[in-house]
Order: structure tokens, then C-alpha cells, then sequence
């Protein structure tokens, strides 16, 4: 059986880093702070902020939400970041998509200062990104990296410049938040890398580019979407999907609970259980990359709050 990299491990070791900046940077009276912005009641968003209100009190940061009703204004929202760009407290603003349909993510994001920017949204940051130069890389991206660096150093006994450098790196999926970002943090680092998405599937050509990869970095959001007959043998698969599925019975029939609805779990993109044994190592789905992406946020919450102070 591969690694299965320990990112919960990672996460924890990130907090104490984070917490170790913290104090540094209260012993100057300066507190980070993050603010959320979510617009409506989305279940999937009230969960992330959830998340992060949760660690900001870890930390003993400042924490803001702002969460209007989904029938505010778009001008009215935009009124909410510009206060929160002029608040000295907030290191950083994160909106929570999606938004009501009459209010435009760009409009949103354009008005955000671009040094309170945590998540890559704005397209200054994203084109920083792109030209190698980011200030802040986005979260869920950035936790790929960090698992990788430091599953370089500590399996491999290589510095990450070294692991990176000509290896062929294959990333499913282009979407704007995960994927496209993810292979420029790659190029940057001098990786061959090859994007692929959902009509690289649709002409057949998705396991001709997938068997190639020595690390395979999957963000469809599809499971089961990548198996064995996708994947090289001794290759390092990262798995960003997150994705709820019924339980199944020895058949293939439901698993039914006690009030005798199907019996969800989580998976990710990648067939973890039959593709595990043929991998040099693999991140599991949950506990994955998830466990990691927050501490990147805060990293990048960090990061600003310095700026904004002139600490670099």
C-alpha cells in the first residue's frame, strides 16, 4: 500500500505555526482578523463560514460576519466591502458564494481591496498568480502545494524546488477556483504540466494524459471519476474532490438509516480503496486537502494583516 500523506497531521502543525505568528504579532498590539461576507442562508457556505469563525477563535483573531439578507441590493453589498475595506480590524475579506442570482460575483470581488484578497478572487491577485508573482495564492491550490512540500521533504528527502522541477504534473479539472490556479502554482515551479477537464473525458483522451502523471492532481468534483486504469503505477495522487454519495449494500442496494433514508458518505474523485495499493502515495477523502485549506486561508490573513501594517 502507498502513503496515505496525513494532512490532518499538516493542519495541525500549520496552526501551530500560525499561532506562533500570532503571538508575534500581538507582542506589537496588532490582532489579524478575517471578515466573511455571505449574502442569503446557502447551507454549503454557512458551513464554511462556520469553519472559519471557528479557527479565527482558535487563534484569537478578530472575526466579522457579515451575512444580509439574499434580497439586499447589489450596491447595498458592495456598501458592506467597502466598510470592511476601511476597517483597520479586518486583515481579511472572504465572500461566501454563491450569491442571489441578481448580484454579480465580479462586481462583488472587483470592490474588494485587493490587499484584503485572501482567496486569489480579484483579478489583480489571480493575474499575479498567473505571471508567478502571487501575493496571495488561493487556499484550496495552496493546500495542494503545502501537502506536497512536505510530503517531498519527509518521504522523499528532497527540497520541494527539486521535486517539482520537470515532473510531469497532470491536473483534472479548470475550473477557476481550483484547477486553473493549481497549474499555475505547478508552472511556476517549473513542473510539465497538463491540464485536463471534462471534454479532454468526452474525447476519450482523459487516461492517455493520466497515466503519464507523476503527480496526479484531482479536482472534478465527479466520483470515482479516477481508478486504476487511470492512474501510473507508483505515482502520487492528490484527491481535492469532495463529494456526498449513498452508502451501498454488498448489491448495490441503499444502506437505509433508522428513519430509513439512504445513508450518505464522503468520497472523493479518485477511487481511494482500489487505486491506493498501486501509488507511491495518495491523499485520503475526508481528512485530505480540506483539513489543510483553512490554515492556508489564515496563512494568507497573516500575510495581509503584515502588509497592511508595513511588516513587509
Amino acid at each position: 500500500m502507498g502513503i496515505v500523506i496525513d494532512c490532518v497531521a499538516i493542519g495541525e502543525e500549520l496552526m501551530k505555526e500560525i499561532l506562533e505568528e500570532t503571538e508575534a504579532l500581538k507582542a506589537k498590539g496588532i490582532v489579524p482578523g478575517i471578515a466573511t461576507l455571505l449574502v442569503g442562508d446557502d447551507f454549503g457556505a454557512k458551513m464554511y463560514r462556520g469553519q472559519v469563525e471557528k479557527f479565527c477563535q482558535e487563534a484569537g483573531w478578530n472575526y466579522f460576519n457579515e451575512n444580509p439578507p439574499a434580497d439586499i441590493t447589489e450596491a447595498e453589498v458592495i456598501e458592506i466591502v467597502k466598510k470592511l475595506n476601511a476597517n483597520p480590524e479586518v486583515s481579511g475579506i472572504l465572500p461566501l458564494r454563491p450569491f442571489p442570482e441578481h448580484i454579480s460575483d465580479s462586481a462583488v470581488i472587483n470592490s474588494i481591496d485587493v490587499n484584503k484578497d485572501i482567496d486569489c478572487f480579484h483579478p489583480f491577485n489571480m493575474g499575479k498568480l498567473a505571471l508567478g508573482e502571487p501575493t496571495f495564492p488561493p487556499a484550496t491550490p495552496s493546500a495542494v502545494i503545502e501537502i506536497l512540500d512536505r510530503y517531498a521533504r519527509q518521504y522523499e528527502n528532497v527540497e520541494p524546488k527539486d521535486f517539482y522541477e520537470g515532473a510531469e504534473v497532470v491536473v483534472v479539472g479548470h475550473s477557476n477556483i481550483v484547477g486553473k490556479p493549481v497549474a499555475f502554482l505547478m508552472l511556476n515551479r517549473n513542473a510539465t504540466t497538463t491540464v485536463c477537464h471534462v471534454f479532454t473525458s468526452m474525447k476519450g483522451n482523459l487516461e492517455k494524459h493520466t497515466k503519464g502523471a507523476d503527480v496526479l492532481v484531482v479536482a472534478a468534483g465527479k466520483p470515482d471519476l479516477i481508478g486504476p486504469d487511470q492512474v501510473k503505477e507508483g505515482a502520487i495522487v492528490v484527491d481535492v474532490g469532495i463529494n456526498r454519495v449513498k452508502v451501498l449494500d454488498e448489491n448495490g442496494n441503499p444502506v437505509l438509516n433508522e428513519k430509513g433514508k439512504p445513508m450518505t458518505k464522503t468520497v472523493g474523485d479518485v477511487s481511494f480503496d482500489k487505486v491506493k495499493d498501486m501509488v507511491k502515495a495518495i491523499t485520503p477523502v475526508p481528512g485530505g486537502v480540506g483539513a489543510v485549506t483553512n490554515r492556508m486561508l489564515m496563512k494568507n490573513a497573516l500575510r495581509a494583516c503584515k502588509i497592511q501594517h508595513g511588516l513587509e
